[in-house]
C-alpha cells in the first residue's frame, strides 16, 4: 500500500538499487504495513515478506532490550539464496534490503545504513 508520503523516499530506494547488484528488493515498512517499495524480483511476495519481518524485529528488539543491549538498529538474515538487512528509520518504521549478493554483504549494509540516514532526515 503506497502513501502520499512514498514518492519522497522512491529516488533514496532507487539509488540503493543502482548501487548495489542482484538487488531483489527494497522495502520501507511502517506500523499499517509496506509504505513503498522498489521490486526487481517479481516472484517475492514483498507483503508477506514484511510482515513477517516486522514481527521478527520486534522479537529481536525485544530481546535486544531485555538483555540490555539497547534498541535494536539493524538487523541481517542469510540464507541460502539471499541476505536480507532491516534497518530502523524511525521507531515504526524500517527499511529492508534483499540481495542475492552475499559477497557484498558490506557494501549492502553501508548503503542501507546512508539511505535509512536520508529517510531518517526527511521524515524529521
Amino acid at each position: 500500500m503506497k502513501t502520499p508520503v512514498a514518492a519522497q523516499f522512491r529516488d533514496v530506494l532507487e539509488t540503493v538499487r543502482k548501487k548495489l547488484s542482484d538487488v531483489q528488493a527494497i522495502l520501507i515498512v511502517g506500523p499499517d504495513g509496506v509504505v513503498d517499495h522498489v521490486l526487481a524480483d517479481s516472484s517475492l511476495k514483498i507483503e508477506t515478506i514484511a510482515n513477517e519481518y516486522a514481527m521478527l524485529l520486534r522479537i529481536a528488539g525485544r530481546a535486544s532490550q531485555d538483555a540490555g543491549a539497547g534498541n535494536l538498529v539493524e538487523q541481517t538474515v542469510v540464507s541460502e539464496k539471499s541476505i536480507m538487512i532491516a534497518r530502523l528509520v524511525s521507531p515504526q518504521h524500517f527499511v529492508i534490503l534483499i540481495t542475492k549478493a552475499q559477497d557484498q554483504i558490506g557494501r549492502a549494509r553501508f548503503e542501507l545504513k546512508n539511505a535509512a540516514s536520508e529517510i531518517q532526515r526527511r521524515i524529521s
